[in-house]
């Protein structure tokens, strides 16, 4: 569901998605990829599990997170830049 149409709950969109993972990571810096995505499905429900990969995928395009593969976990990389 990347293009979203009049019929899409906001809650299961890439951006939300993308918006409660940092809010996650902000928490806690570094969180392992399975743990982050049941939060997500306790948080907003079973069918935001579609898009996980895809705001993982938005989120480390635009330079917000970090995968370490040796753990499969997500860093959130800090950004002295920001206002």
């Amino acid at each position: 569901m990347l293009k979203p149409t009049k019929h899409t709950n906001v809650k299961f969109s890439v951006i939300y998605i993308a918006g409660k993972i940092l809010s996650f990571l902000t928490k806690e810096t570094i969180i392992k990829y399975d743990d982050l995505k049941e939060m997500l499905i306790h948080e907003i429900g079973v069918k935001s599990k579609n898009n996980v990969d895809f705001a993982l995928t938005f989120l480390f395009s635009i330079g917000k997170i970090e995968y370490l593969k040796n753990i499969d976990a997500i860093k959130l990389l800090s950004n002295n830049d920001e206002d």
